[in-house]
């Protein structure tokens, strides 16, 4: 029987397929924090509980609706006034305060 199988190099879909596992793309560019703005409230739900499940990741969800339970910080009728205050408070934090898990490269969430 003839092999069918394709002789090009195989992907990896760790790099290759990334927009359906988050925590991949966490794992891999090392991003501490992430936040969601505008995302459907249905793929919101689904990526945050993927990686608040997998990664150690901080999570902030702005909504304009009733927010999203599965964010360590989720906003409710993100307006622009509370993104600026947020983006200032940000600023003034940046650099002083220490990760959650500072030594959860493999994923691994407590």
């Amino acid at each position: 029987m003839p092999d069918y199988r394709p002789k090009y190099p195989k992907i990896n879909p760790e790099v290759e397929i990334n927009p359906n596992h988050p925590n991949l793309t966490i794992w891999h560019n090392k991003i501490d924090c992430c936040m969601f703005i505008g995302v459907h409230c249905h793929q919101a739900n689904l990526s945050l509980k993927i990686i608040r499940g997998g990664t150690s990741c901080y999570t902030i969800a702005m909504c304009a609706q009733a927010g999203h339970e599965d964010a360590m910080l989720s906003f409710r009728d993100a307006s622009v006034e509370k993104i600026m205050r947020l983006a200032d408070t940000v600023k003034r934090l940046k650099g002083t305060v220490q990760p959650r898990l500072t030594s959860a490269k493999n994923g691994a969430s407590s």
